[in-house]
């Protein structure tokens, strides 16, 4: 494997003593060639540490047909760029950690990746070190009890760094060196074979310290996993070096020197009396354990390291998001709110389209926004917001009146009917907080009454009784689907994956809910029993991220929304966004609805100019032929 490095920086040196390590050793591992900016360092480098051929430019280095794996050295505020010029050309990348910025240029690097059909990895040289394996066998086996908890510090005085105070090269200590102890974290308590299947984050919590630049400087992040167990996680650039781990059990403990590169790791008994220490074995400085597992995938024809899939990266790229965004850490290159949400030029198309036919009929054209179609049972009207408010739109002569809402004056595109045609059940911001609380709002003018005391709460779906709904709640951090009786009372928790769970929506028998999920890294469409139970991924697109799936009153199709993973990160549903609108077909009721077997795959069956509003909310016709939906333009 003629194995190239981009970038000649610090890090670039561990890699290339590495590979010499490795190339010495006979392993098939070939140091062949550098690039830099500057054609000198890249002479400098190459002759100090064994290269072929040293190029004086990223382009050139691409360029190279004898070239087999690059692996991007530069600053993670480049990797962007790195990656995409690499993919571009058709070469196989590793990636240093952090994979990118953010979510949203990690799916457009991940999305290059798979339409060239090359090979991408992330470098978390971690997951690859023989000591997880020694660590995990040691749990395995029972030496320290049942896992309980996890306490990860990784801490550097890095603050005479300039490029780490800067926000513009996506500076701070998350992405540096918190990285790893979520990593740690997810190691010993996200294995499914340590924590048990589906043992995920159901709540977080977190502080950050930030520098006068409004980067992090110093982090704690408290983790709570469904089966009670938990971490307790540090970071900074500006405390004292310290850099351990430790796995707390029922029987004792494991400690963990170095939580980065392991070098040392010690198991102790319940008292404290240290049992026995290992220093796990290295060919070199153990970045040669990711190379060679790249070696192996690419000689398997894989696309992806099975120590870190994609999905991993996505997983995590979200994660460093969602905590960024609590913390008020954005990065110059980043679209601010305001870019994603003007809509004051927008005008909106109401339409109709018929799944028989493949016709579209446009209603109404409007010169404001209009969002989230829904289609009364009798068939006779449609309901939508606009500007706070809820419409009725009569299909028989296009007439539009105000439902009445009184002080529920901030309705989102959240909303449903209630199947006793009194009226709907709003999503509103209070004007107290600006959360989004379940308010049901009715035809004949009365006050309207509140549901969900907590929020925010964005509701979605509806029993057909009318006597539960369903809504995405975010609590403690975490985003997931909730049931909650349609007068109010307990609240019920349904999902406790981490990332966002959203657009749950009850099918015409009240049997199952359908929703959309981030948790295997895309947002993809999910199918689960009423009561939460037999949670089952339904769509397992590629290269798009799938939105607010809605079944037909028949039970026999489902359409929904799907963003390209270069337009949005996973977890955003924006507007003003090229998208399509997806359409599946049930082919026999041979097996449970939640079985992904028993639908064909997702097809598009419409391109449109639109995303958020266009079908935020169940808007199909009794027939189960037609939905509405909305464009923009």
């Amino acid at each position: 494997m003629k194995f190239a490095i981009l970038g000649c920086g610090h890090i670039a040196t561990k890699m290339a003593a590495a590979v010499k390590c490795l190339e010495k050793r006979g392993d098939g591992v070939e140091a062949y060639a550098v690039a830099s900016r500057t054609q000198a360092k890249a002479d400098d480098f190459a002759q100090q540490y064994g290269f072929q051929k040293a190029y004086g430019s990223y382009r050139e280095l691409v360029q190279d047909p004898d070239v087999d794996l690059i692996y991007i050295a530069t600053p993670h505020s480049q990797h962007y760029e790195s990656a995409l010029l690499c993919i571009d050309a058709g070469k196989n990348v590793l990636v240093e950690k952090a994979f990118c910025a953010n979510a949203l240029q990690a799916s457009e690097v991940i999305a290059l990746a798979e339409e060239r059909g090359v090979f991408l990895c992330e470098a978390m040289w971690t997951r690859f070190l023989p000591a997880v394996k020694i660590v995990k066998n040691w749990i395995a086996a029972g030496r320290i009890g049942k896992v309980e908890s996890v306490e990860a510090d990784f801490s550097m005085a890095l603050s005479h760094i300039e490029r780490l105070h800067d926000p513009a090269l996506a500076g701070g200590a998350l992405l540096d060196l918190g990285i790893y102890s979520l990593t740690f974290a997810d190691l010993f308590l996200g294995d499914p074979q340590i924590g048990g299947e589906g043992n995920t984050v159901v709540k977080t919590e977190s502080k950050s310290v930030l520098f006068e630049t409004g980067v992090d400087a110093t982090d704690w992040i408290n983790l709570t996993y469904k089966n009670g167990q938990r971490a307790y996680l540090k970071t900074s650039m500006v405390a004292p070096t310290h850099n351990e781990g430790v796995i707390h059990g029922t029987a004792g403990f494991i400690r963990v020197q170095n939580l980065n590169d392991m070098v040392e790791v010690q198991v102790f008994d319940k008292a404290g009396k240290l049992c026995e220490t290992l220093t796990p074995p290295r060919l070199s400085n153990c970045y040669e354990y990711e190379v060679l597992g790249c070696k192996v995938a690419l000689e398997k024809g894989l696309k992806e390291c099975p120590q870190m899939p994609h999905a991993k990266t996505m997983q995590f790229m979200e994660w460093m998001d969602s905590l960024r965004a609590s913390w008020g850490v954005v990065y110059p290159f980043e679209k601010s709110p305001a870019q994603v949400w003007d809509r004051s030029g927008n005008k909106s198309c109401l339409q109709v389209y018929d799944t028989e036919s493949g016709e579209t009929r446009l209603l109404h054209e409007f010169d404001k926004v209009i969002e989230a179609p829904n289609w009364s049972d009798d068939g006779t009207f449609l309901t939508y917001n606009s500007e706070g408010r809820i419409y009725k739109y009569e299909l028989e002569n296009g007439t539009i009146t105000e439902v009445p809402s009184h002080f529920v004056d901030n309705c989102n595109n959240d909303h449903v009917l209630a199947p006793d045609g009194s009226g709907l059940y709003v999503s509103h911001h209070t004007k107290e907080d600006g959360l989004s609380r379940i308010y049901k709002i009715f035809f004949d003018g009365r006050l309207p009454e509140l549901v969900t005391p907590l929020g925010p709460s964005y509701l979605h779906g509806i029993t057909p009784d009318g006597k539960t709904l369903a809504y995405c709640a975010e609590r403690n951090g975490e985003y997931d689907i909730y049931t909650i009786p349609a007068v109010g009372g307990l609240e019920t928790r349904l999902t406790t994956a981490h990332g966002l769970n959203d657009g749950s929506e009850f099918d015409a028998g009240g049997e199952y809910i359908w929703f959309n999920s981030v948790r295997t890294g895309r947002m993809q469409a999910w199918c689960m029993k009423a009561d939460g139970s037999e949670q089952v991924q339904m769509t397992f697109d590629r290269h798009w991220n799938t939105w607010f799936p809605h079944i037909s009153p028949d039970k026999s199709k489902v359409v929904m929304v799907a963003y390209h993973e270069r337009d949005v990160r996973p977890g955003e549903h924006v507007p003003n966004k090229n998208v399509e609108i997806r359409m599946m077909e049930r082919k026999g009721t041979g097996l449970p609805q939640n079985d992904a077997a028993g639908w064909t795959e997702p097809r598009c069956i419409l391109k449109l100019f639109g995303g958020q509003g266009t079908i935020n909310v169940n808007s199909w016709a009794p027939d189960s032929r037609r939905f509405a939906f909305v464009s923009y333009v």
